[in-house]
């Protein structure tokens, strides 16, 4: 889907939501559908990435025109713990409130998995991130619950990424929270 494509399945999803007397509700977007959203990238995407806050399992009946879409749990994701402070509020939407997370947490939250995509994402965001924010969310992100074999996947795949954007400063910042990680 393309971005008119993805705002059109919000729209539907916002239409859906009032139809079926739901009350209004918060998304977080993350993920390719969120950088698309935001300006970020602008590449097509399948998918919607939704920050799961606990919805009730009745909340299916209004996403039906985001499908496909992954939920994202927070206890198994690497998403920074305070990523509401940095979303960014969609201005199209006048009944739900849909956030896309800002390009520090976007970057953070694609070095978990680092496939291709997620690497090809991010050295596109990267050159407007602010490079300090996303240390600091890696650090925040090695604070949390992450299991340490999943640590050690994330503070590697950030020093690839890092040493792969010819960041050094950057770089050397990680090596030291890899040694403390």
């Amino acid at each position: 889907m393309l971005k008119n494509d993805l705002k059109t399945a919000l729209h539907d999803t916002e239409i859906l939501t009032k139809a079926l007397g739901f009350p209004p509700f918060e998304l977080y977007l993350l993920g390719g559908s969120g950088g698309i959203l935001a300006g970020y990238l602008t590449r097509a995407t399948r998918d919607f990435d939704i920050v799961d806050l606990d919805y009730g399992s009745s909340i299916g009946r209004v996403l039906k025109p985001l499908e496909p879409y992954d939920m994202i749990d927070l206890d198994l994701a690497v998403v920074p713990p305070s990523f509401k402070d940095r979303a960014v509020l969609l201005p199209d939407f006048d009944f739900l409130r849909i956030y896309v997370l800002s390009r520090e947490d976007i970057i953070v939250s694609k070095l978990g998995r680092l496939n291709e995509r997620d690497f090809d994402d991010i050295k596109i965001i990267l050159p407007q991130a602010d490079l300090h924010c996303i240390v600091d969310l890696i650090n925040e992100v090695l604070a949390g619950k992450l299991l340490p074999i999943a640590k050690k996947t994330f503070i590697n795949n950030a020093i690839t990424v890092m040493e792969a954007c010819d960041v050094q400063d950057i770089v050397q910042q990680l090596k030291k929270l890899r040694q403390g990680a």
